[in-house]
């Protein structure tokens, strides 16, 4: 089974947890990396509280996780591509329950099995979710529940990082309120991780650099995608520029291409 969630709420507490005003918190990173060749065994802790005043269900449970540059993110069912690393993982527990001012651990182990063909990034993601009963005073009436839900990230780097490769898509020029972006789609071609830092410089018909604009940061797994934005606000209209657009993870992971902009 495959599907898609479109809550913002899911999607944010992804990448930042702290925003939102819950019962249960993860404690830490929710992005658990570690690194181990074929045959290998490492273990690894998620630490929850509950900083409420009552004491709160929990369930945990795996997905996989994928997502594009149409910013559509997807948690389909373990084991859903080949680079899935669920059925690496053990866990426990499942459930529990929490007390008011309490903290508990979700223990795992991960087990890289022993086939030398294995090379670069491995993931999925053990899901934390609160269990919020319905009320039985209400009855016949329609029960609403916040579900506070934290997706953690377990990452597994084979000590053979295999290849590293990004694709550019053809730019394109939107619109977003009264600002103009070049918008920069990359897909993860390779197979490891890259977060690649995204620039462009501009040139002008004799080749002299003009600007150089920064496009952000963000992290791309194999087979994944994702949308850069570069502000063209403040660039002198109705001129063709020679740009340079570079995508800079770390150490040979650096890729670029030529485009010709008229703005």
């Amino acid at each position: 089974m495959k599907f898609r969630i479109q809550l913002v709420l899911s999607f944010l507490m992804l990448f930042l947890p702290c925003i939102l005003s819950a019962t249960i918190e993860v404690v830490g990173s929710l992005r658990q990396v570690q690194t181990g060749n074929p045959g290998d065994t490492y273990k690894g802790q998620i630490t929850m509280q509950n900083t409420g005043d009552s004491p709160q269900e929990v369930k945990i449970y795996q997905t996989d996780l994928q997502y594009n540059y149409e910013d559509q993110t997807y948690y389909e069912d373990p084991v859903s591509h080949n680079r899935s690393n669920a059925n690496w993982i053990v866990f426990s527990p499942k459930n529990l329950i929490i007390n008011a001012n309490e903290t508990q651990y979700i223990n795992y182990e991960v087990t890289i099995p022993k086939i030398d063909s294995l090379k670069g990034t491995y993931w999925s993601v053990l899901m934390v979710e609160g269990v919020n009963p319905i009320d039985p005073n209400q009855p016949g009436k329609l029960n609403v529940n916040t579900i506070m839900r934290y997706a953690i990230q377990i990452v597994t780097e084979l000590g053979n990082k295999g290849t590293g490769g990004l694709q550019f898509l053809e730019p394109t020029i939107v619109q977003d309120g009264d600002k103009l972006f070049l918008a920069v789609d990359i897909i993860n071609t390779g197979d490891h991780f890259i977060a690649p830092e995204v620039s462009m410089e501009l040139f002008d018909e004799k080749g002299v650099s003009v600007k150089k604009i920064e496009g952000g940061k963000k992290g791309l797994y194999p087979t994944t995608s994702t949308r850069f934005r570069i502000n063209l606000e403040g660039l002198e209209g109705n001129k063709t520029y020679q740009t340079s657009i570079i995508a800079a993870g770390k150490d040979e992971d650096v890729f670029g291409i030529q485009y010709t902009l008229y703005f």
